[in-house]
């Protein structure tokens, strides 16, 4: 694996290496990250920064691209791990999850559409019963952060 003009399948947009950043830019690594083994000079300096040293010497796409060719030839090529699309599919489906298990999907639960579950009538908080009913995404977020014992 290594970088350059190799024909291989570009990683989707805005895939990126959580918590690695690039050694160059300092910036988060999005899309492909070219990593090697670190030097002591390296694990040091990045020390001082007040980064965690690591094994590896970290660099983004652009810092790669400026390296000679023959510099890039000790660097390998690393697909980014986190797929945004797949991330926000995973946590709607572990929000879900939690709103099954914590019962708020259940009948008593806080019902859809009906901010904080007071509906108004006789519910004895007159001031709520004017908001607007929830939007979808409001709803799901009900479902997670809702007070303790609700």
């Amino acid at each position: 694996e290594e970088g350059g003009g190799e024909a291989q399948e570009e990683p989707p947009p805005g895939a990126f290496h959580p918590g690695v950043v690039c050694a160059e830019t300092e910036a988060l690594i999005v899309g492909w990250r070219y990593a090697r083994p670190a030097r002591c000079e390296e694990r040091r300096a990045a020390r001082e920064a007040g980064y965690v040293p690591t094994e590896s010497y970290s660099l983004c796409q652009a810092a790669f691209d400026r390296l000679p060719p023959t510099e890039q030839a000790a660097f390998s090529r690393i697909a980014p791990p986190v797929d945004p699309a797949k991330l926000a599919a995973a946590a709607f489906l572990a929000a879900l999850a939690l709103g099954l298990v914590g019962g708020a999907l259940t009948s008593g639960g806080v019902p859809l559409g009906v901010a904080g579950g007071v509906s108004g009538e006789g519910g004895g908080l007159p001031d709520y019963a004017e908001l607007p009913p929830l939007s979808a995404a409001e709803a799901l977020v009900a479902l997670v952060f809702r007070p303790p014992g609700r």
